[in-house]
């Protein structure tokens, strides 16, 4: 069979795509494994002199890249993008089977329970981020898994067939129309779709080899053991399984002591069997590096004259893109960045930091003259009509929804 992997980066990414292309093509020689560039680039060549082939976003198809572009912001960008650039490559390079895998996943052994289960006839094969319950009151839990999807679309493999394709146009079609980052409405990005899966398709295999797709979200069910042959991985699921795959995510490759910022089960210190295996992807990404080449813009953060592309604004030019059709959403002079402005969506060329629950202080003075503004309200209203505005107020902080009211005037309403 026709076998071969991808991963989709920004520039700003691409020691990690150039770690993971050279570590499956060592596992899979024979094979090709493909990057897909997402900025605002159309010059393959900086990417050009690695074992892998450079995909240009401009080449897979998008309906209009820059509509794209400035609905999502780089992480859905990134993610969204996936299902599109899968389709082209099985199209463009008639492969009967391809494996997309995130950037921050090293492969220690050849992919085969998943080449094996798409050539035993199973249409796509997904990877559940744990196989056995967790409820230690550490993060993540079964509750953040409920928030975030039950299978890590850090790893998805597709087999060329009928199901394999309809699977890919369900889901393409939603990443691009309804592929944001935004809990409040249950969507998170291309990841909280795949739940759906293996109840609309059929074949779809849920692989829970304990080797496949290792990470920080399942190591209370998963340990390493190095031999002779290589790592092994040991659960209470699969038994002693070769580690085919670890995910990186949410690594500080300059923090020797990091094992992911996105987690408080373990700290690296705290697992001696990872040590080796961290340190040596750590030191494989570092000797990566390529500076000329990740100092590329990505080029969809900002305006044709250098203002920022705030999260505000793209949300409601995806509610009102009708309204700027056939235009170029970040050309300054186009009519919707006239009517950013207007609207102050847009403000300044420099981007904030980025900002989580995590960094609001409840004893900040801000903050409490919040809370004490919904306790007059609380008083005022009575509870019955408290709970409504708590309604309203969460369907409001949604940023989409507030298309209803940053809208031009003259514009027909419902519209």
């Amino acid at each position: 069979m026709n076998h071969a992997a991808c991963t989709i980066v920004s520039p700003n990414y691409l020691a990690y795509a150039r770690t993971l292309a050279a570590s499956y093509l060592a596992q899979h020689p024979g094979q090709r494994f493909f990057v897909l560039i997402v900025a605002d680039l159309s010059d393959p060549a900086p990417f050009q002199g690695d074992a892998f082939t450079p995909v240009m976003l401009g080449e897979i198809g998008l309906r209009d890249v820059r509509v794209e572009a400035m609905k999502y912001d780089i992480l859905e960008l990134n993610t969204n993008v996936k299902p599109t650039f899968m389709k082209y490559l099985i199209e463009r390079y008639e492969l009967d089977a391809l494996a997309y895998i995130d950037p921050d996943i090293f492969c220690y052994a050849p992919l085969d329970p998943v080449f094996d289960a798409l050539g035993s006839g199973a249409s796509a094969v997904l990877t559940p981020h744990i196989t056995t319950p967790v409820f230690d009151g550490r993060d993540p839990s079964e509750q953040d898994l409920l928030f975030n999807g039950t299978y890590n679309l850090g790893f998805i493999a597709v087999r060329r067939c009928e199901e394999g394709w309809r699977l890919l146009t369900w889901w393409e079609e939603r990443c691009l129309g309804l592929g944001y980052s935004e809990g409040r409405t249950g969507l998170f990005v291309d990841q909280k779709w795949m739940n759906l899966a293996p109840g609309l398709f059929d074949g779809v295999c849920i692989l829970r080899d304990a080797g496949c797709n290792m990470a920080y979200w399942n190591l209370h069910e998963r340990t390493l053991a190095e031999t002779p042959e290589g790592y092994t991985v040991i659960s209470p699921v699969s038994g002693r399984v070769p580690l085919r795959f670890f995910h990186f995510s949410g690594i500080v490759v300059g923090d020797p002591e990091m094992l992911s910022k996105h987690t408080d089960r373990f700290m690296l210190d705290q697992r001696p069997d990872l040590h080796k295996l961290f340190a040596g992807y750590k030191a494989a990404v570092l000797a990566n590096k390529n500076k000329a080449a990740e100092a590329l813009p990505y080029g969809f953060d900002s305006l044709s004259d250098g203002t920022t592309v705030t999260r505000l604004a793209r949300r409601i030019y995806a509610k009102h893109q009708e309204h700027f059709a056939g235009e170029d959403p970040f050309d300054a002079k186009s009519k919707f960045v006239e009517f950013a402005k207007a609207q102050k969506l847009v403000q300044g060329t420099i981007a904030p930091a980025k900002s989580t629950w995590k960094d609001f202080n409840p004893r900040d003075r801000r903050v409490e003259f919040v809370h004490k503004l919904l306790k007059i309200a609380l008083h005022v209203l009575g509870p019955h009509k408290y709970e409504l505005l708590m309604r309203y107020l969460s369907y409001i902080t949604v940023l989409r929804n507030q298309a209803v009211f940053l809208r031009d005037p003259q514009w027909p309403e419902g519209k």
